[in-house]
């Protein structure tokens, strides 16, 4: 489909290129906003949390 296309194909090539790596580099601040931000709350509010639960018991087979 671009082979042949001429101008336009390599204009609509890079154009696909620079949005695909731009959304990597979107996903790949994401990732690491998402872990750090969950590390943070499980070492901050592990001093607070009581669990008061049962205890998990798996089903037999």
């Amino acid at each position: 489909m671009l082979v042949g296309g001429g101008i336009a194909g390599i204009i609509l090539g890079v154009i696909v290129f620079a949005f695909g790596q731009s959304f990597n580099i979107f996903l790949s601040f994401l990732s690491a906003y998402v872990h750090t931000s969950r590390l943070m709350y499980v070492e901050f509010f592990s001093k607070f949390y009581e669990g008061g639960g049962k205890a998990f018991k798996k089903f037999r087979v």
